[in-house]
């Protein structure tokens, strides 16, 4: 501690400080007579005594000088105090002036490192720290999760909850100050002909606002009058950026009409900026939860079943969750009056809003939070690479600092001198790493975390102070060392024996700072490559389907919410119609494959319709479902699913043709364990129609996640269905499909002008969402665990570059007395690979030890993968011999004359 203290007084001026610096200068006077009488032959007590001798009365000595010193204190006003740190600093920018590449090295091997913990602490700001934008008091927030007990595959969580949960929690709870209920936004269509454009919509209880504590940046929000079902006020408050977006900030906006989903709406408010809810993705506008009536289900107030709504709670003060929970879970199984046993039997548990829909942290907010540590441990790495540079500079100017402290610098001047060199070093890095930070933060929210959103620049006020703090900490800790090292030389040896490094204690630094940054670095490219390995074996997951081969095609209709009833049915006709032809026209195209209609596909919509199985009493509980969809023929080559037996659909099966079927394997071996599964019919929709055949079994399909158990589903034609909607087109093009999503739309349109707006995704982007993670994890874990590499090969290279500098004239004597280049190359690799192999083996412990808090983070790759463990640990020897052998080489061929003369 006492280094510390000493370092936060050097800026001070304080009598009892001045009285120290004096005692410390005539120690250091007096050490240095002892060791000059010491070298003439005298012992250390004789040296000592003969020593306080020649210096006379050494208490008058001190009393006279500690008043010379005070006088001097008063004397030196704030002026005096900033001309000596203008001076110091003008003495740092003309050395650092005179060493341009040490300069360069330094500033940007702390950029990428503070730019590196600023991005990431950018990142986890929105994710967990600042929590959602306006919400007063997240942590008392929570959000309503429903688990119920599912006999194959034991206990489900579910975020989405009925309106019956949600009035009952309302209603009858206790330990909350409010509940409100939500619908996450969806993409709606807003405006009318050309200038219609997508939005996202949600939709919310009045009473979310008040519950969130957000007021609006202008209007107001809908009351409890207009949100009341079954059908509520046609009312909208719109999100701060698409009323700058779409309005130009208009004030003039209230009380106008915008028309969503070709129905008109009354702008009644707009939501303060960055305003998205207890979500963090995008919100363009917010509905009354009444209104969700016209796309669900007429009942939906009073049905169990309609789960569709995420509900929030305010805790009171003093009540914990888990009380909470206890008292929502009696509610629900006091209050429910369905026919569910599962259901009925379900445990209510409030957990934060910044989990998943499992009522889990989310991965992405797991790795995040690794990520922080790691760029902790590349701030490590990085200050451990420029401490030992600083080290290696303050001993080349060993001569330099031992004439300023002859002359009489106290050797506190002299660590504030150095310090202020160090600080300087680190505000170059400091600054250039807002410029990191800043296209760091970009590349970051728009590759990898796109489905957020973000109101603020990634450089807003909160990163720059904590790049700030880092800089200054930074600064002072990477001088530090090497400041108290230079105060403590030997003045007579330095200026005998010139500026070459015959100190021990110097040498055992920067061997341990090598150590240091090897070790990190190990654990850093250890980790890199597990996070590679699991982002390949993502990828490489065979899901039954080729999801990156695939286009999935919305037609974006109007809203038939207000038509009469008595035209729905007609619209629909037509719309089918509509869907028949664009398939027709889409397979005509010359660079498309395949192409079919779907309702229900993988990772979208899926649906459970009434089935009965001759022969089963009852249908074994897989998985859940059995799933249905509906497709038309040429779906399976389409999306590339495998025929295992049977055939599959043409273009004879539809309306009017034999109700046929086909099943996945799992739902073929459930059901029929040992026969023949095409001889077998499904009891589809209803017991009265016909007796679906089943003529084909094909394989599994993954339904919602990447690692899911096996679940039944089945395919009937599109036509023979009943009751289910939701359909989409799927395009196969014989190239790159997201080069050809791009010419789809004109080149439909220019077939059928009356075609509305049309979606086309990839069908990847559906699965995007959960491959993110490993792939933020790989990105990021590679990206520092090569900049830690880069920095420790910097580091090691440079500490080996000057010890060959400095030992040069020793070099050259030892090849004069006959040693061989290759010995001398030998010897200086070996000061080099020690510390760096020492280092990489404990980097390997200590990323050993930490796989069992990691490994949960990976895909089907364990921590102590070892083909991972082997090329991390070749890469970074490999590197290490590298930075070794040049300086190796050029020591092999010192010229023993040159060196010699030049000493």
């Amino acid at each position: 501690m006492k280094p510390i203290r000493r370092l936060f007084a050097l800026a001070l001026r304080r009598p009892e400080l001045a009285r120290r610096q004096t005692d410390e200068e005539i120690a250091f006077h007096i050490d240095a007579r002892v060791e000059q009488l010491m070298e003439a032959g005298l012992s250390r007590d004789e040296a000592e005594a003969e020593a306080h001798r020649r210096f006379g009365d050494l208490a008058r000595a001190r009393q006279e000088l500690h008043a010379s010193a005070e006088r001097r204190e008063e004397r030196l006003g704030m002026g005096d105090r900033i001309d000596e740190l203008v001076g110091d600093a003008r003495y740092v920018v003309r050395s650092l002036r005179r060493s341009p590449t040490f300069t360069v090295t330094v500033a940007a091997t702390l950029a990428l490192a503070i730019g590196a913990n600023a991005t990431m602490f950018g990142v986890v700001d929105r994710l967990l720290v600042r929590g959602p934008e306006h919400v007063r008091d997240p942590g008392r927030v929570m959000r309503a999760y429903r688990t119920e007990v599912n006999a194959a595959q034991g206990p489900q969580t579910y975020a989405s909850l009925g309106y019956i949960s949600y009035t009952l929690l309302r209603d009858q709870a206790r330990a909350f100050d409010g509940v409100a209920a939500y619908a996450t936004p969806g993409e709606r269509t807003v405006g009318q002909g050309g200038d219609a454009e997508p939005a996202f919509i949600g939709y919310a209880t009045w009473d979310l606002f008040p519950l969130l504590g957000v007021r609006p940046a202008l209007g107001r929000f809908f009351g409890a009058d207009e949100d009341r079902p079954p059908e509520g006020q046609h009312v909208v408050v719109l999100g701060h950026a698409f009323w700058t977006r779409h309005f130009a900030s208009d004030t003039a906006v209230i009380g106008a009409s915008i028309i969503i989903g070709n129905e008109p709406y009354t702008i009644v408010g707009v939501a303060p900026r960055g305003f998205t809810g207890v979500e963090l993705g995008r919100a363009d506008g917010w509905l009354p939860m009444s209104l969700r009536s016209a796309s669900t289900t007429s009942n939906w107030t009073t049905t169990w079943n309609a789960e569709w709504l995420m509900v929030v709670a305010r805790l009171k003060a003093g009540v914990t969750p888990q009380a909470a929970s206890d008292e929502a879970t009696h509610i629900h199984r006091a209050g429910y009056t369905g026919s569910n046993r599962s259901l009925a039997q379900a445990s209510m548990t409030l957990a934060p809003i910044s989990y998943t829909r499992q009522g889990r942290e989310s991965a992405e907010v797991a790795i995040s939070r690794w990520l922080v540590g790691v760029s902790l441990l590349v701030l490590v790495i990085a200050c451990a690479n420029v401490a030992n540079l600083l080290l290696a500079r303050a001993i080349g100017r060993r001569r330099e600092i031992a004439v300023r402290l002859a002359l009489g610098i106290t050797p506190g001047r002299l660590v504030r001198l150095l310090l202020t060199e160090s600080l300087a070093l680190a505000l170059l890095g400091g600054g250039a790493a807002l410029l990191v930070a800043f296209w760091g933060g970009k590349a970051i929210r728009a590759v990898l975390l796109p489905d957020i959103f973000w109101a603020s620049s990634p450089v807003d006020g909160r990163v720059m102070i904590v790049a700030l703090l880092l800089t200054v900490t930074t600064g002072f800790v990477v001088g530090l060392v090497p400041a108290l090292l230079a105060r403590r030389q030997d003045l007579h040896d330095t200026l005998g024996a010139g500026a070459r490094d015959s100190g021990v204690r110097p040498s055992r630094v920067r061997a341990g700072l090598l150590f240091t940054q090897s070790a990190l670095a190990l654990v850093l490219v250890i980790d890199a490559g597990l996070f590679a390995r699991s982002l390949a074996n993502v990828r490489a997951l065979d899901l039954g389907f080729e999801p990156r081969k695939v286009l999935s095609i919305d037609l974006i209709w109007p809203s038939i919410g207000n038509l009469p009833p008595d035209q729905v049915q007609a619209e629909r006709a037509r719309r089918r119609a509509g869907l028949l032809g664009a398939l027709e026209q889409v397979r005509h195209l010359p660079d498309v494959a395949d192409a079919a209609i779907a309702v229900g596909t993988p990772f979208g919509n899926s649906f459970v319709v009434s089935l009965r199985v001759p022969g089963h009493d009852s249908i074994p509980d897989l998985g859940g479902g059995p799933y249905i969809s509906v497709v038309t023929g040429r779906y399976f080559e389409t999306v590339g699913t495998r025929l295992i037996a049977g055939r599959t659909f043409t273009s004879a099966d539809g309306p009017g043709s034999e109700r046929v079927a086909i099943v996945n394997e799992p739902m073929a071996r459930t059901l029929w364990p040992g026969a023949d599964p095409l001889a077998q019919c499904l009891m589809v929709f209803n017991d009265s129609l016909p007796c679906a055949r089943v003529v084909g079994v094909v394989a599994e399909a993954r339904r919602f996640q990447l690692r899911e158990p096996p679940a039944m589903q089945y395919y009937v034609p599109y036509g023979q269905e009943s009751g289910i909607g939701g359909s989409v087109l799927l395009v196969r093009p014989r190239a790159d499909a997201l080069r050809f999503a791009e010419a789809l739309p004109a080149a439909m349109r220019a077939g059928d002008p009356t075609l509305p707006r049309l979606r086309v995704r990839l069908m990847q982007d559906a699965i995007d969402p959960q491959v993110r993670p490993w792939r933020l994890g790989a990105t990021l874990f590679a990206a520092f665990g090569f900049l830690a590499l880069a920095v420790a090969a910097i580091g090691l290279y440079s500490v080996i570059a000057y010890m060959v500098a400095q030992r040069t004239r020793e070099f050259g004597v030892r090849l004069a007395l006959g040693a061989r280049g290759r010995n001398i190359a030998a010897l200086v690799a070996a000061r080099g690979l020690l510390p760096a192999g020492l280092g990489f083996a404990a980097g390997l412990g200590i990323a050993l030890i930490a796989g069992r808090f990691i490994g949960p983070l990976l895909f089907e790759t364990s921590p102590h993968d070892l083909p991972v463990l082997a090329a991390s640990a070749a890469s970074l020897v490999l590197v290490a011999l590298l930075a070794c052998l040049v300086p190796a080489w050029r020591a092999s061929r010192v010229d023993p004359v040159v060196a010699l003369r030049t000493d």
